[in-house]
């Protein structure tokens, strides 16, 4: 295994193949459906939660066995079957990125422990050797970095264009950044003064446009 090479994917309107039926899989169709990927599940069975995702239209459930046809126009591939290693060669020939659950000799990419808030994504990765080191990490992270942290994103996102517009030297666009980011507004984002939060970055834009 090598799973060393971090990476943030946009799966928006990509076609991404679910086949077999482990426990895992409807949180992995879960998380596609999150990305605004176009999801194909090929597998004879679905759990209940899949039928229901499937009944509202937000995936596209092909009842029969995988065949390798399914591979055409996908960006990656999902399997959690009893023995992944010919969809693993197939993607591999058709230069899918495939994933085996559980199965890391299948897998050109893994899954990290993901903790989320809002836009902030933090993904924690042992190279498949300690999932439960990686999940102990996330849910300490989880302790630490609370709902502040998506607003704190959010008040950074709305600023963007306006610090691009008013600090064209990027050093000093930089130096504005890092002193939003260390500056007091988390604490009181974590105090609920939102309104204070964003009118300290707004001083602190004013201040370095001058």
């Amino acid at each position: 295994m090598n799973f060393r090479y971090p990476i943030f994917l946009d799966l928006k309107g990509k076609r991404c193949l679910v086949t077999g039926e482990g426990s895992e899989i409807p949180a992995k169709i879960r998380g596609l459906i999150t990305a605004a990927a176009n999801v194909v599940y090929v597998n004879p069975r679905a759990a209940a939660e899949i039928e229901e995702l499937a009944a509202r239209g937000e995936i596209r459930w092909e009842r029969r066995d995988f065949q390798v046809r399914d591979l055409d126009s996908c960006f990656l591939v999902i399997t959690d079957r009893a023995d992944n290693s010919d969809v693993f060669r197939l993607a591999e020939e058709h230069g899918v990125l495939c994933n085996a659950v559980d199965d890391p000799e299948h897998c050109r990419f893994s899954f990290g422990s993901v903790h989320r808030q809002g836009d902030l994504t933090i993904a924690i990765s042992t190279n498949g050797w300690a999932p439960a080191m990686a999940v102990r990490l996330r849910e300490r992270l989880q302790r630490e970095i609370g709902p502040e942290y998506a607003v704190f994103v959010e008040l950074l996102k709305e600023a963007r264009g306006e610090i691009a517009g008013r600090i064209s030297d990027f050093t000093a666009r930089r130096q504005l950044w890092y002193k939003i980011v260390d500056s007091d507004v988390l604490s009181m984002l974590r105090a609920g003064q939102q309104e204070a939060a964003a009118k300290k970055i707004r001083d602190l834009i004013d201040e370095a446009g001058r």
